[in-house]
């Protein structure tokens, strides 16, 4: 007992000292700061302490690399630069120095303007033209004019607005824009005096800098002796009163990407020089009634309207598609007139309305040699042979030996009546793998259809029916319809119905 209160007192009395000599330590540290301190102080007060006042750093933006500002230029909108002017620095400058110029409603006339078409008070609108033009002009003016990637305008101007919009345009092209957007398009009504874009102002040497052109609701007319854009890549014109469009396709020897749309006044395209590099080309609400082209590297398709005299010429490289046919009569343009104009085709979108039922068609001569995947929305008109026409979808596997995935978004009338046809004989298909059929109401052309799928597709692994469609709510009578006559036919367990 005796020991081990000993020992306690020893080692207590170890712990005491440690932490007495600690503290001293300390305490002298704590005291030989303090005397620093009031030492630094006292010589502050001398003035014996030499202490320079550290100024800011003042960036020079006119000294920058034109590099440097474009790269941070290109990371703001127009509005966010514009907000450095009322900052004190050479920064205040830097919008004049901006390479995307996008002049909107907003943009230039602020959140709470209205776009001069959207007002049906004529004064009201030349008066917003008027203030929109005037604040553009003043923009352009105080620009520096150099490095500017983007320009355009969206806004409903019309030819009588011509001088400054011409006025714009020059400085684009001084400026060596790389990409021009003119959308004149109104939003109340379409215009009577479309401005007319000034292709005479272009020559080989300022043209060759323009690689995207985008118009909207604008006059595009070019000379028959027009020079073309040297490296223009995309075309893309919408609502736009053309002339002589094939002068200025054929001299744009780089172009990749074509749109029309929705110029009515192109009946007729034909372009006979080679168009080597464009690869994708899109044409809708244009009416064409002829067309032609040489364009071996093209890729991607869209169209509308009828393909009864679409020449494509040596487009074998077409992958994609997306084809919109109004007011067939019956099926024979798609399993006949598309795989003529596309016979390579890989993946295939198409929407038609379907009058009546193909009479005395027994087999495409044509092929879809490598079609893969195609999505068919189609619309049968009500009538007493609309079952048939829909039965008659099946010569598709016959047309497509190759299709893997078919989506068939279908709206028809609930006719129960039996079918008239006995020309329609099984065959098997040998790469069907997946097959969606929406739109389904127990229409007797479309039982049948499942049934000859289900017997033909060798290697089928999804048939999935879903009796919702586009214009169908409610599927329950369609459910009822095919859990009563498909699933009996079902005997490898590919189906399932939602």
């Amino acid at each position: 007992m005796e020991d081990n209160v000993l020992v306690s007192s020893k080692i207590h009395g170890r712990s005491k000292s440690t932490t007495a000599k600690r503290n001293c330590i300390i305490c002298g540290q704590r005291i030989s700061k303090r005397r620093r301190t009031q030492h630094n102080f006292q010589k502050i007060s001398r003035g014996q302490l030499n202490l320079q006042r550290t100024r800011p750093c003042l960036l020079n933006f006119q000294s920058l690399p034109e590099d440097i500002v474009l790269r941070i230029m290109s990371k703001l909108t127009l509005k966010e630069v514009a907000q450095l002017s009322v900052v004190p620095t050479n920064w205040r400058q830097a919008w004049t120095f901006h390479p995307n110029l996008y002049f909107g409603i907003k943009t230039v006339l602020g959140n709470n303007a209205k776009r001069k078409g959207t007002s049906s008070d004529l004064n009201c609108r030349i008066s917003s033209a008027n203030k929109f033009i005037k604040r553009v002009d003043a923009i352009l003016e105080k620009h520096c004019g150099t490095m500017v990637n983007k320009f355009a305008v969206k806004f409903g101007l019309s030819n009588e607005h011509a001088n400054h919009v011409n006025g714009w345009v020059a400085f684009a092209i001084a400026s060596k824009a790389r990409v021009i957007i003119l959308d004149f398009s109104p939003d109340w009504k379409s215009h009577e005096n479309n401005y007319d874009f000034p292709c005479h102002i272009f020559d080989k040497h300022n043209g060759s800098y323009l690689e995207a052109l985008r118009l909207d609701s604008v006059a595009l007319n070019p000379p028959l002796d027009f020079c073309g854009f040297a490296n223009l890549k995309l075309l893309a014109l919408d609502n736009v009163r053309l002339q002589h469009l094939e002068q200025l396709i054929s001299k744009c020897h780089v172009l990749d990407w074509l749109s029309i749309q929705s110029c009515n006044q192109l009946h007729n395209l034909h372009v006979s020089e080679p168009l080597c590099r464009l690869q994708y080309l899109s044409i809708q609400g244009c009416h064409l009634q002829r067309m032609e082209l040489h364009a071996p590297n093209l890729t991607t398709f869209e169209y509308d309207g009828s393909l009864a005299l679409v020449t494509l010429n040596e487009c074998s490289n077409i992958k994609a598609s997306t084809i919109r046919l109004f007011d067939e009569k019956t099926l024979q343009n798609i399993l006949t007139g598309i795989s003529s104009v596309l016979p390579h085709v890989e993946t295939l979108y198409v929407e038609v309305h379907v009058k009546t039922q193909m009479s005395g068609f027994t087999q495409s001569p044509l092929k879809f040699t490598q079609l893969k995947c195609l999505t068919l929305e189609i619309t049968f008109e009500r009538g007493s042979f609309d079952r048939n026409s829909v039965f008659q979808l099946a010569y598709l596997f016959v047309a497509a030996p190759f299709l893997e995935d078919l989506y068939l978004d279908m709206y028809c009338s609930l006719n129960k009546c039996p079918l008239d046809l006995d020309d329609i004989v099984d065959q098997p298909h040998y790469h069907l793998k997946m097959v969606c059929i929406f739109g389904f109401c127990g229409n007797t052309g479309q039982v049948e259809l499942v049934k000859y799928i289900l017997r033909n597709a060798l290697i089928l692994e999804h048939m999935i029916i879903d009796p919702k469609g586009r214009y169908r709510l409610q599927g329950c009578f369609g459910r009822e319809e095919a859990e009563k006559k498909l699933v009996p036919e079902d005997m490898d367990g590919v189906l399932t119905i939602l």
